[in-house]
């Protein structure tokens, strides 16, 4: 079996929003997995939901995001700017994406307390894209 360079994981299930529980994915009986593009775009989705520092007992201080850090602030173009920043910050931190290719946040139509986040990446040593949607409520 040849390794695939984006790796393989766990497949969990969860919503398109950030701070949702995650649970595993059975198939059949066993667990199921995710490789490669999926798994980029899975582990992209872990650590956004992660608040940055949660992991540091396992030897992991820098994993995380700081999206946590906005519950209960006002919307508002302040508040955008910080989600983008703070989406960036944490991306960056993964090794397996190259380049953030497309980053737009928006108010979610009819809910002024929560954000749509739309994300691209070009993965490392990939031609193919990484494209999340998921919702941040403050």
């Amino acid at each position: 079996m040849e390794a695939q360079p984006l790796g393989t994981d766990l497949r969990i299930s969860y919503k398109s929003s950030l701070g949702t529980a995650l649970k595993l994915v059975a198939v059949a009986g066993d667990l199921s997995t995710v490789t490669g593009l999926d798994n980029l775009g899975q582990a992209l989705l872990i650590r956004l939901s992660t608040p940055i520092g949660d992991l540091a007992h396992l030897g992991h201080p820098d994993f995380g995001s700081r999206l946590h850090l906005l519950i209960g602030r006002l919307a508002g173009p302040d508040t955008t700017a910080l989600i983008k920043a703070y989406v960036r910050e944490a991306v960056r931190r993964e090794p397996r994406v190259a380049e953030v290719t497309g980053l737009d946040v928006v108010r979610a139509p009819g809910r002024p307390d929560e954000y749509q986040i739309h994300l691209s990446v070009r993965p490392a040593g990939q031609t193919g894209a990484v494209n999340l949607s998921l919702m941040l409520a403050l």
